[in-house]
């Protein structure tokens, strides 16, 4: 890694959270998680160096990667001379559209993880390998009543199966980060239950995270305003209205939402 960033004169910019993974051990076992055959087209986002992105060539059909820092562009250019089916798009992976892809591997950067798996989720593509800090890959992979468990948990397991496979230290990364980091598995799947709006659907959750350890009544009525009257409340049957907010479903929360905002009619 040392030798490829003096090659091509790169810093690794902290305010971007660049930090590379430089353990070949991992990065092959982070490609064969993927499970990655010659008709794949497989999305990378911050390719940065190439390190992953030359592991992701020698399987996939196609390799799209977004990158933003234009540093890399001789690197990057350099590897697509040698590579035809690698495609580099220039831009921040928030902003640019993504084109379609069948499988998504990348090393996130820890400052935008959450926003850019929202906004995987909103695209069709079968799974996804992903490293990003330890501490947030656990709270979106957390089930009912562990520690972990929060809105995000809720939220991104409404649409997705997403899993834990295998914690890293900071020695896998140049330079190293201050935080322990996880690959994650991703699965889209089909939404598993209705909500009325990913809106309402988010300021509920919210609202109720606000205060996990009360019942959702009681959590409800703190969090107040229009949007959870005490008619909103009373519309949420008794048991559930009780339950301590950490020990709730998914689904349950999904019935929550449809409850409070479901017009009452005299």
């Amino acid at each position: 890694m040392r030798d490829i960033l003096k090659q091509y004169g790169i810093r690794p910019n902290r305010q971007l959270g660049q930090n590379f993974l430089c353990d070949e051990g991992v990065l092959r076992r982070e490609v064969a998680y993927a499970d990655i055959d010659a008709m794949d087209v497989v999305l990378e986002i911050g390719p940065g160096t190439g390190n992953l992105t030359r592991k992701l060539l020698e399987r996939a059909g196609r390799v799209v990667a977004i990158e933003r820092d234009r540093q890399f562009a001789t690197c990057l250019s350099d590897l697509q001379k040698r590579h035809p089916h690698l495609e580099v798009i220039w831009g921040d992976a928030l902003e640019v559209d993504f084109p379609p892809f069948d499988k998504v591997v990348a090393n996130l950067p820890y400052k935008v993880t959450l926003p850019l798996l929202f906004k995987m989720l909103d695209q069709r593509f079968r799974k996804g390998v992903l490293i990003f800090q330890k501490r947030l890959a656990e709270r979106v992979c957390a089930g009912v009543g562990e520690k972990g468990y929060c809105r995000l948990s809720v939220a991104l397991g409404r649409r997705a199966q997403l899993e834990v496979l295998e914690t890293l230290g900071s020695e896998v990364f140049h330079p190293r980060p201050d935080v322990a980091s996880a690959i994650v598995s991703i699965e889209r799947t089909k939404p598993r239950f209705d909500i009325p709006s990913e809106d309402s659907f988010r300021v509920l959750l919210e609202a109720l995270f606000l205060h996990r350890e009360l019942s959702v009544e009681e959590a409800l009525k703190r969090a107040g305003g229009r949007a959870f009257s005490a008619e909103a409340v009373q519309r949420i049957g008794g048991k559930l209205r009780k339950k301590i907010v950490c020990q709730v479903t998914p689904r349950e929360f999904g019935d929550i939402a449809r409850l409070c905002t479901t017009p009452h009619h005299t």
